[in-house]
């Protein structure tokens, strides 16, 4: 009675145009045995499952076909069949993993002395070369280096970093690629119609897209599914023998979270919870999905999406119902939730938490968009009153009130030649006649005595709306103009916070008055002590050495 032979051996390349998606390897080597150069040390390195080691068996049935040397074997021959059967005398197969150890290599080095039974080489294949030990390794460099005229090694690996740079340099190398996923589809689609089988174009694209890239995997998924479904393969029935999300759940999900129904998309987490599939795994097929969204969304192009053609246009109808900008945001969300199920505890909490965060992100405007709109309401409005107060340069104001009304200032009577500051406010001043009389003698010559003006009207709300900054310094300091000398009376702490300010505080209040003045500060005018900021050595030579000038003195002795 025949064994049954499973499609993953039966479906094995017999010849390089049989291997998928490695020409770049496959044709090398039919040029070097074309031209006669065959390397005495082989090394294939790449992914599982994406031909290392059949074409490591394909070349051993080139060297010694009974044609050749030949890069298209006849596998008919002796030689072809035992390669095939693994039966050949010539051509010897050695697992790394389980002889890796230096004895093992010394079996190799003597018997690689004599010369090949049938064919014309002496081939030796190591699967999974980097298991050998270090020792192994340098066992094995000598005979490497210079081996008998009739012998080939070949090398096949995984994780090719793991294999010393001696042996490296000792070989050629072949790096075999990931399998492109139409590559593995269109494998599939053979061997299922040679094979009889009925199926459903979904049904291979989830074995091809689950595959990632190996054939072999693709092969060995295609047979478990033919025994799920009973020999005629469909959509459904794959996904659930292998476990796998349906692909409906993913446009539900997208849906969902696109268009805000935070019920949906707890309740969709609820089937897959339910269903038992892996969250971790869900959501990664969910990334995978916004990223195929992003993709259409900015190219409208499909060349790049690895999907069937019926989902291509349902896609195309999700990605015209939302920006890319927020495309981008729930890409970002998703990632950040990606890594918190990988580490959580409760991984479903953590999938809800990243899938309601993405249903409430609002659709975002390109700046270019916002800026256009702004300058548009600005020239709408008009100008403004002039730059922002405290934005590097003293901001012009409205002219005092005598100014713009043609009329006499508030606190200022007829007769007087200058305005003063009252020292009370303005109402309880006009409550008293006697002292609202005391302001100017019979010729209008000013009274010196100081007057404050009102906080709303006078000097210092004129400077609180001009400096804003200074507005918590000026509601306890008094203002006295004598002789265009604004006297400001302060504690000394803020006399000496005022002093920093004094150029600002003399334009604005010259604004104001409507004539320059100087500022004095408790008692202190500007330039007072330079004579002795001059004359003092200390000072003399900070400013020498520094290259500086001064600009505030805050010794106790000046406030």
């Amino acid at each position: 009675m025949s064994s049954y032979q499973v499609i993953a051996r039966k479906w094995r390349p017999g010849v390089f145009d049989e291997v998928v998606g490695q020409a770049h390897v496959t044709k090398t080597l039919r040029n070097a045995i074309a031209s006669g150069r065959i390397a005495h040390a082989y090394l294939f390195s790449g992914p599982r499952g994406v031909g290392k080691t059949t074409a490591a068996r394909i070349l051993s049935k080139c060297l010694n076909c009974s044609e050749g040397p030949t890069a298209d074997p006849c596998n008919e021959c002796p030689s072809c069949r035992g390669v095939a059967l693994g039966s050949s005398v010539d051509v010897i197969e050695i697992d790394g993993a389980s002889n890796n150890g230096v004895e093992n290599v010394r079996e190799i080095s003597e018997s690689v002395r004599y010369v090949p039974s049938d064919g014309k080489y002496k081939v030796y294949i190591i699967d999974e070369v980097h298991m050998l030990s270090m020792a192994a390794f340098n066992a094995l460099l000598k005979t490497l280096e210079e081996p008998p005229p009739h012998a080939v090694f070949i090398f096949a690996t995984t994780e090719v970093h793991k294999i010393p740079a001696t042996i490296l340099s000792r070989c050629q190398r072949f790096d075999f690629k990931r399998i492109p996923f139409r590559a593995i589809q269109a494998r599939l689609v053979e061997i299922a119609g040679r094979e009889g089988i009925k199926f459903e174009d979904k049904a291979l694209y989830l074995i091809a897209r689950e595959a990632d890239g190996s054939m072999r995997d693709s092969q060995s998924l295609l047979e478990q599914a033919l025994a799920f479904s009973g020999g005629e393969l469909r959509e459904a029935d794959v996904a659930e023998a292998l476990g796998l999300m349906a692909r409906t759940v993913l446009y539900e999900l997208s849906e969902a979270v696109i268009g805000k129904d935070t019920g949906a998309c707890l309740n969709i987490v609820e089937k897959v919870y339910n269903f038992g599939y892996d969250f971790k795994k869900a959501l990664s097929d969910l990334l995978e999905h916004v990223r195929d969204l992003a993709v259409l969304k900015a190219t409208g192009e499909s060349a790049l999406l690895d999907l069937p053609d019926s989902e291509i246009e349902r896609l195309r109808a999700i990605s015209e119902r939302v920006g890319h900008e927020r495309l981008q945001m729930i890409f970002t969300v998703l990632s950040k939730g990606y890594e918190e199920v990988s580490r959580s505890a409760h991984p479903r909490y953590a999938l809800e938490m990243a899938l309601l965060t993405e249903a409430h992100l609002d659709e975002l405007e390109p700046l270019g968009s916002v800026m256009e709109r702004l300058e548009s309401l600005a020239l709408r409005l008009g100008p403004g009153p002039g730059p922002v107060p405290g934005a590097g340069s003293i901001p012009s104001a409205p002219k005092p009130a005598a100014e713009r009304s043609g009329g006499p200032l508030p606190w200022k009577k007829e007769g007087q030649n200058e305005a003063r500051p009252v020292e009370k406010a303005k109402a309880a001043s006009d409550s008293l006649p006697e002292k609202r009389g005391a302001g100017a003698d019979g010729d209008g010559a000013p009274d010196n005595k100081p007057k404050t003006c009102p906080e709303t009207d006078g000097p210092i709300g004129f400077l609180s709306r001009r400096k804003p900054e200074l507005r918590e310094l000026l509601k306890d300091a008094a203002l006295e103009l004598q002789d265009g000398i604004v006297n400001i009376s302060a504690g000394a702490r803020t006399g000496a916070r005022l002093s920093v300010n004094r150029e600002a505080l003399e334009a604005c209040l010259g604004e104001f008055y409507g004539r320059p003045v100087s500022v004095r500060i408790n008692g202190v005018a500007a330039g007072a002590h330079s004579a002795k900021k001059d004359t003092d050595p200390v000072v003399k030579d900070a400013l020498r050495i520094l290259g500086g000038r001064i600009i505030e003195d805050r010794r106790r002795t000046n406030v």
